[in-house]
């Protein structure tokens, strides 16, 4: 299957078991998108945008003080063009940060208000409400239930290792992923859509193992997706960020945030 029109030689081979088709739901995977003048063109005059082409309509102050006093502010805010819609590619970003984790280009890149955003559109387009489900590893982030309930989706939970016999974190200390508790659940319910994996886990601190992350990829029985929320992945070491896995496999998605190690929550 093409996605919107993107060739095929940028999708993964693998795993060999993963239909995307089999995952998004139908009426999602038939819709037609909206779509506008500046889905083709960046330039020129755009009838169809109805803006408003003589620019904002925010009065100024004519007290020549106050006037003075806006000078930095207001008016350096007005001078950006509010008066016309932004562009909903928003490619130079998009390019930004694909060079800055690696990523091919920024077709791999999917920008969401925020984290919570993300995970929320993930669950409206791939899980059907009533009937399909979410798997989860508590302790973590509790916006996966809360979007899980307000969107009417299951909720599987399988817990973190919570001994510390094998130290904390890695493949098999405290807070690592059951794996094979994982896969029971899996097999139990084919109706679990979406694997969500916090990776520095909130509010464990501790890392999913990247191998851990590639058998649950490659487990043939789970036909959907795993989720990998990386709000705070660059507080970890170099080399522990799951983007290393997009190129490679076709069933995961990675979600990151300039609100941590950016600190620019603001953003959004």
């Amino acid at each position: 299957m093409t996605i919107l029109g993107l060739p095929s030689s940028l999708y993964p081979t693998k795993p060999t078991h993963f239909d995307i088709e089999r995952v998004i739901r139908p009426n999602i995977l038939s819709l037609h998108p909206y779509r506008c003048a500046r889905d083709d063109y960046s330039e020129g005059i755009l009838l169809d945008a109805n803006e408003n082409a003589l620019g904002h309509s925010i009065p100024l102050p004519s007290d020549a003080k106050l006037d003075e006093q806006l000078e930095s502010g207001l008016h350096a805010t007005l001078s950006l063009d509010l008066h016309r819609y932004p562009s909903p590619t928003h490619d130079p970003i998009k390019t930004r940060l694909a060079s800055l984790r690696g990523l091919p280009g920024p077709e791999y890149v999917f920008l969401g208000v925020g984290s919570d955003e993300v995970i929320d559109l993930l669950m409206r387009v791939c899980v059907a409400p009533g009937s399909e489900k979410i798997l989860v590893t508590p302790p973590t982030y509790g916006m996966y239930s809360v979007c899980a309930q307000v969107n009417d989706v299951g909720v599987v939970k399988c817990p973190l290792e919570l001994s510390g016999d094998a130290g904390e974190g890695g493949v098999h200390g405290r807070f690592s992923l059951k794996i094979e508790e994982v896969k029971k659940a899996v097999d139990a319910d084919p109706s679990i859509k979406l694997i969500f994996l916090c990776s520095p886990g909130n509010p464990t601190g501790t890392l999913i193992s990247l191998s851990s992350i590639r058998t649950l990829l490659e487990y043939e029985k789970f036909k959907g997706i795993v989720v990998v929320d990386e709000a705070y992945i660059d507080f970890a070491g170099e080399d522990a960020s799951a983007v290393s896995l997009i190129k490679e496999y076709a069933n995961i998605c990675v979600t990151q945030t300039l609100s941590k190690s950016f600190g620019l929550a603001a953003i959004r």
